[in-house]
């Protein structure tokens, strides 16, 4: 699946800020609402721990992959914090790899992870975040992980200019030179064209469109998102994925699942603040086992998850979560590659998977954050085919 970059232009303002305004508020009143007056205590409390700092302290968070939603519930504090200064390379040892082709491939994965830490510090930043935490931040972040002479050198100055408009007045810099949205789509379009899946193999989309919406071992799979959107498939759902042996289709199932809970709130159990799906999906991607699907499996969990944190500019954002499942799916994916050399479908799924953007404050939905324009583009009730 080749990734589409989302513009303003592709996204209809008035059907965002209905979601925002109308659908997603009617989620929050009927399963959140018992936890708004502890959120406002905790908020307030870390406004008067740290004067004008967006920061909490966040006692007890615990950073790690292994950190669920439901650890949150029992604290309910929010955390905000800086990523440029974690470990977020791929969890592959670049001296094991066997060809130059998975030397490659990860050196696209640790770019991105450059290119889109960096960006994501700035928009904290740009929220009220110490600015003095984001430059340390991003000024230890180290670009030579990435072995490519011409990639690291690209990385380098990326991350200079980034660090430069962090020290001037916006004002007093021509900003149609010096621009932080501008910086982060030059290199985005030089890594597109850098590690694009064609330079790795000939990739046929129509033949990858055909093979990833029929799945043997999911025949059914396009009636299945026909119902996208109806209130009755959970029950269904539920025991087909504990029916289903192949993985391929356990990844499916859950996906549906997920968009089965969605359509139907009442099947939740009281006190559930998180889809359901969620611990599914995060088994599946642990297991560390490979699927076609793990791609469409870590974005849709991403925005489920973030669907129980907030859709607000100030909402808190776990990045370094959503990063560690990525990371957990893209080094499962990288090992299969190194089995499977000719696979150019599991080649696009690594690509597109790792240099997908963090989820950021500020961009083309105006009213909150942008996950708003994930749960759009891939919750939406319109078929993918």
């Amino acid at each position: 699946m080749q990734e589409v970059k989302i513009t303003s232009a592709d996204i209809n303002d008035e059907q965002l800020k209905r979601l925002y305004e109308g659908a997603y508020l009617t989620y929050y009143m009927k399963k959140i609402f018992p936890f708004i007056i502890l959120a406002i205590i905790a908020i307030l409390g870390s406004c008067s721990q740290s004067g004008n700092k967006t920061k909490s302290s966040s006692i007890g968070a615990d950073p790690q992959m292994t950190d669920s939603l439901a650890n949150d519930t029992n604290g309910h504090y929010m955390e905000f914090k800086t990523i440029s200064n974690e470990n977020l390379w791929l969890s592959v040892n670049s001296n094991s790899l066997k060809s130059e082709q998975s030397r490659r491939l990860a050196d696209a994965y640790n770019a991105a992870v450059v290119m889109n830490s960096i960006i994501t510090d700035f928009d904290l930043q740009m929220r009220g975040y110490d600015l003095d935490d984001v430059v340390k931040a991003i000024s230890c972040i180290d670009v030579s992980v990435v072995k490519e002479p011409e990639v690291m050198k690209k990385l380098e100055a990326y991350k200079n200019e980034m660090l430069y408009l962090l020290s001037v007045d916006p004002d007093s810099v021509n900003q149609e030179v010096h621009n932080p949205w501008k910086a982060q789509d030059d290199l985005y379009e030089y890594l597109s064209k850098k590690f694009h899946v064609n330079t790795f193999g000939k990739f046929n989309e129509d033949k990858y469109r055909d093979e990833y919406y029929n799945c043997p071992s999911v025949p059914e799979w396009k009636e299945l998102r026909d119902k996208r959107g109806n209130d009755d498939l959970v029950r269904v759902l539920k025991n087909k994925y504990s029916q289903a042996k192949d993985f391929d289709a356990r990844c499916i199932y859950a996906i549906e699942l997920g968009h089965a809970y969605e359509a139907d709130l009442d099947t939740w159990e009281d006190g559930d603040y998180q889809n359901p799906a969620i611990p599914i999906m995060e088994a599946l991607m642990n297991e560390k086992k490979y699927s076609l699907y793990l791609n469409e499996l870590w974005q849709k969990w991403r925005v489920l998850y973030q669907s129980s944190k907030g859709a607000s500019k100030d909402s808190e954002i776990p990045n370094w979560i959503y990063n560690d499942y990525r990371n957990v799916c893209c080094s499962t994916i990288l090992s299969y590659i190194e089995g499977h050399p000719d696979d150019i479908m599991a080649i696009n799924e690594f690509l597109v998977m790792a240099c997908k953007e963090n989820i950021l404050r500020y961009g083309v939905f105006e009213y909150g954050n942008q996950y708003v324009v994930e749960k759009y583009y891939l919750f939406s009730k319109k078929v993918e085919v």
